[in-house]
């Protein structure tokens, strides 16, 4: 009997047993359908593409200026402030005159007795001369004359050439505009001390300006000298000037790793003033291509590295492939994709962080 009921209580465990197995297969196969991602999609096509690029930048003039002086000293006297319009020749600043009145003075007191010096030389020299052809002097005593003349006027010559000097010096305690222009920049106030060829403000020379902007790196391979865009400015709304690229500079900011860039104006408006904040847009035609989404793009947002880039295909099977494409030109929101994509391809246009090869998605 005992036996009996144990057989009974063994068949009923393994049922049971076998009953949750089932079940927990089967619940298994529910989870992992229930647990294919949501992903967003788009099928992708070949049309015209229109690569609008759009930067901030500043209003400069083309040439400018450093101003500084020759000397060092201290300030006294400032006449100029950003902003200022000056004239070639006008005194923006002065520096103290202590120290090159002095040395004037003494390179003028010591003019006045080399020139004495000189003049009785050159009366010696003439007496002695006529007394030599008298035969009242040796050759020797006219020789000895003859040099003393030379001296004398070597000595005035020196002289002279000191005066000159501390007078430059002292007309470079005078800070002078070099040409008409604009005072775009000012770093000195009075009473401080300034060393000589430090930079103490800049002047924007001639009525020539340009928009200046900073390229990110990605952003290189779409513009060149020459190429045109549309500039708008935040202070003059209604506004759209014409510009065309002049320079590119040919290396990078250090820190920012942006590429210097200087727009050249050929319609600037009447009311535009240098600092006022430009707004630059590059549009480009690129023809028949096809685009997409930057969210598009796998393990990386920089679309420029090394020109590739991976994007998710789903399959009839609603699965992913991951596939290399090669990228052109960038947009705001959007890149080029050149190579690697066909019309009518199906991608992944968001959710794609939690995707790999092969997996089942939900469209």
């Amino acid at each position: 009997m005992w036996s009996s009921l144990r057989s009974k209580h063994m068949i009923f465990c393994v049922l049971m047993i076998s009953c949750l197995a089932f079940i927990s297969g089967c619940g298994s196969d529910s989870k992992t359908k229930e647990q294919a991602p949501l992903v967003k999609t788009m099928v992708v096509g070949k049309e015209s593409a229109s690569n609008e690029n759009s930067l901030s930048g500043t209003i400069k003039n083309r040439y400018e200026t450093a101003l500084s002086f020759q000397i060092g000293g201290r300030v006294i006297q400032k006449n100029f402030n950003v902003g200022d319009r000056v004239s070639a020749g006008q005194i923006l600043a002065v520096l103290n005159q202590g120290d090159t009145s002095s040395q004037l003075q003494n390179a003028q007191g010591a003019l006045a007795a080399a020139q004495s010096q000189y003049e009785l030389a050159a009366t010696n020299v003439e007496r002695y001369r006529v007394l030599y052809a008298q035969e009242a002097v040796s050759q020797l005593q006219l020789d000895q004359m003859e040099n003393s003349y030379k001296v004398a006027a070597a000595q005035l010559a020196q002289a002279q050439a000191n005066v000159q000097t501390s007078e430059n010096q002292q007309n470079y305690t005078q800070l002078v505009a070099p040409a008409d222009g604009i005072i775009t920049a000012s770093t000195i106030e009075v009473g401080q001390v300034v060393g000589a060829g430090q930079t103490v403000g800049m002047i924007a020379v001639g009525d020539e300006p340009e928009a200046v902007i900073s390229l990110p790196e990605q952003m290189m391979a779409s513009v060149q000298v020459g190429t045109e865009a549309n500039v708008t400015y935040w202070a003059l709304p209604n506004v759209i000037t014409k510009g065309i690229i002049r320079e590119i500079s040919p290396v990078p900011d250090a820190t920012a790793r942006t590429y210097t860039v200087k727009v050249a104006l050929s319609n600037r408006p009447t009311q535009l003033q240098l600092g006022m904040t430009a707004n630059v847009a590059f549009n480009q035609s690129n023809g028949q291509a096809i685009e997409v989404p930057l969210t598009a793009l796998v393990g990386t947002r920089d679309p420029k590295q090394n020109g590739k880039g991976q994007v998710y295909v789903v399959t009839k099977e609603h699965t992913v492939k991951l596939i290399s494409v090669t990228l052109g030109p960038m947009g705001a929101n959007s890149v080029q994709v050149t190579s690697g994509l066909q019309s009518g391809d199906r991608i992944v246009t968001a959710g794609t962080d939690k995707l790999e090869e092969g997996a089942k998605v939900r469209v």
